[in-house]
């Protein structure tokens, strides 16, 4: 299991190193405040910890902050919290990354997370992971920043559990 991890992290911060960064500033302002407001009180790790129960990743590590800012790109200085869960089989898709930013830090944990994204689209080694990844996208809701990579079987209902979870 030690040299799946291990391998698998490699095979992340490989691609990571070839992949540029990018930044894409879509959102509104304004819209983006009110959305902050109704997410103010919402915890991305109890989010994702309720997604998990309902096992669309299955077999999910746990993320440390090491992890988390070294291989997902987070600056643990812009986020109030954050849950990630990732599978650890293969192949397949299996990815949830929820982040809570803190106030005025929305763009730049977005771009963190649009970083991921690109990894996952650049390290997908079966045409089908990286067709899915290739399809996903990060959404911004309030403070909270998402990244779903997950099969189609079971895409549509985390994303609504977690709009739900959310409200």
């Amino acid at each position: 299991m030690k040299k799946i991890l291990v391998s698998t992290l490699i095979a992340i911060m490989v691609g990571a190193t070839l992949t540029g960064c990018g930044n894409k500033n879509n959102g509104n302002s304004s819209s983006t405040e009110q959305s902050q407001q109704q997410t103010a009180s919402v915890s991305a790790k109890d989010v994702v910890e309720k997604l998990n129960e309902k096992e669309y990743v299955r077999a999910a590590a746990e993320i440390d902050d090491t992890i988390a800012s070294e291989i997902y790109h987070l600056n643990l200085d812009d986020v109030e919290d954050y849950g990630i869960l990732e599978t650890q089989i293969s192949p397949g898709p299996g990815f949830i990354m929820v982040v809570k930013a803190k106030d005025g830090k929305v763009d730049a944990v977005k771009a963190s997370v649009e970083q991921v994204l690109q990894d996952k689209v650049g390290n997908a080694f079966y045409p089908a992971e990286k067709e899915i990844a290739e399809s996903a996208e990060v959404k911004v809701d309030g403070n909270l920043v998402s990244l779903f990579i997950l099969n189609s079987e079971v895409a549509s209902d985390a994303q609504a559990t977690y709009e739900e979870l959310i409200k």
